[in-house]
């Protein structure tokens, strides 16, 4: 399948599978997940700029998504062997879902190159695709599973051809956005949004039914599976193994939760909810192993970078972080109601309405749109507003958090010495 569509363009993502499995075979164990994660991102790096040096095809299109995916599934089978690695090395019983076994060279092959969501997503590991043969499977319906999900088709379809006729991307990328009103352009910026969401929908729609009739991500209820992570509860989910006909889930498989998307408290909860496999790939490799003082920038320059090296991408992404800062600092401000559970429901329509979707609106335009000249002309006629409200506030929490760090550091400890 990946001959036939990219056809010369696969030797770039052959190349990367060749070093994974070089890394593999001579490189200490330890040091293996180092390797192989600078060396896949390096490597993406340098593919984006390729067809300037040398004369070769440009890593684009159909291109350019297989080697994002295949990039994530390199680094993701890493860290499965060198998990796997470590608990033999340990001796301690696992307390996630994990591979058995190292892969054999074929086995690795096939799991990096495997046709499901090579050229769309969602993320999977290794052992959710192994798990796929399991014997509990045997019996199960997938039916309703895919109906929930091609149901979707009915409105997101519709939606997205209707939008993207009247709001083209292209009306943003020239000097016209001049003559609209203020009102219109933050109009059209969320129209522009919601176009892209109605694609993605659809097509994660697709792509995870088609995970779904494969049995990728789909385990027993009682394990409570999660996305990528897929059992949490392993003394469940090995005594459903047992059981002739467990009841199903496909939450470990489940890329968007639109509710969420729509209409989430705020901006961490928003993304977390959108493209969840990747979300959750980046909390397992990036942020969960990062400095706490920074991680949650370190793991959004990631993010953009796999994305690509557009100067959009990094200015949507990296004013994420500052979003975030503001948000707990108002959250603080608005606790949640012991009786709900939840923030008062007029503070939540106000700040959806306008903080949260409008910010999101604007990001998303950034992503669209690429290059510095067409984001940097629709975002100064917007004013550079989430900028320019975010910035300080976010400078701010950055150095108090530092000068009371410093202060906590330099203030000698004033307990008594512990007796011999």
């Amino acid at each position: 399948m990946a001959i036939c569509v990219l056809r010369t363009s696969l030797i770039y993502s052959s190349v990367l599978f060749a070093f994974m499995v070089s890394v593999h075979h001579l490189a200490p164990p330890v040091i293996q997940t180092r390797v192989v994660f600078v060396g896949s991102f390096a490597y993406l790096v340098f593919l984006r700029y390729i067809h300037y040096i040398f004369n070769v095809v440009e890593l684009a299109s159909h291109a350019n998504v297989v080697q994002l995916i295949i990039t994530l599934r390199v680094i993701g089978l890493t860290f499965e062997i060198s998990d796997y690695h470590h608990a033999k090395k340990t001796g301690k019983a696992a307390e996630k879902r994990m591979i058995d076994a190292v892969p054999t060279l074929l086995e690795k092959f096939f799991y990096c190159y495997h046709f499901c969501g090579l050229f769309t997503g969602p993320y999977y590991t290794y052992v959710m695709l192994h798990d796929s043969t399991n014997a509990y499977l045997k019996n199960w319906n997938p039916s309703s599973e895919v109906f929930n999900r091609l149901q979707r088709l009915f409105w997101s379809v519709p939606m997205f051809v209707i939008l993207n006729k009247i709001f083209p991307l292209d009306g943003l990328r020239t000097d016209a956005v001049w003559e609209m009103t203020l009102f219109y352009r933050f109009v059209y910026a969320a129209a522009v949004f919601a176009v892209f969401r109605a694609r993605v929908y659809s097509a994660w729609a697709i792509a995870e039914s088609i995970c779904v009739l494969l049995g990728i991500g789909v385990y027993p209820a009682s394990s409570k599976p999660k996305i990528v992570v897929g059992p949490t509860d392993l003394a469940e989910f090995n005594k459903s193994l047992t059981i002739e006909n467990p009841e199903m889930s496909t939450e470990a498989i489940v890329n968007l939760d639109i509710p969420k998307v729509e209409a989430s408290d705020g901006f961490r909860e928003g993304i977390r909810s959108w493209n969840r496999s990747v979300q959750s790939w980046l909390a397992l490799y990036v942020h969960s192993r990062s400095p706490k003082a920074y991680r949650v920038e370190l793991t959004l320059f990631v993010s953009a970078l796999w994305h690509g090296t557009y100067a959009g991408y990094f200015m949507s992404f990296l004013i994420v972080p500052m979003c975030t800062t503001i948000e707990d600092i108002i959250f603080r401000m608005v606790p949640v109601e012991p009786e709900t559970g939840k923030r008062p429901f007029w503070f939540r329509i106000i700040y959806i309405l306008t903080l949260r979707s409008r910010g999101f609106d604007m990001l998303a335009t950034g992503f669209l749109l690429k290059n510095f000249h067409d984001t940097h002309r629709f975002w100064s006629s917007i004013y550079y507003w989430l900028l320019i409200v975010a910035l300080p506030i976010y400078l701010f929490d950055k150095i108090n958090y530092f000068m009371k760090k410093k202060k906590d550091t330099s203030t000698p400890s004033t307990a008594r010495p512990k007796a011999e």
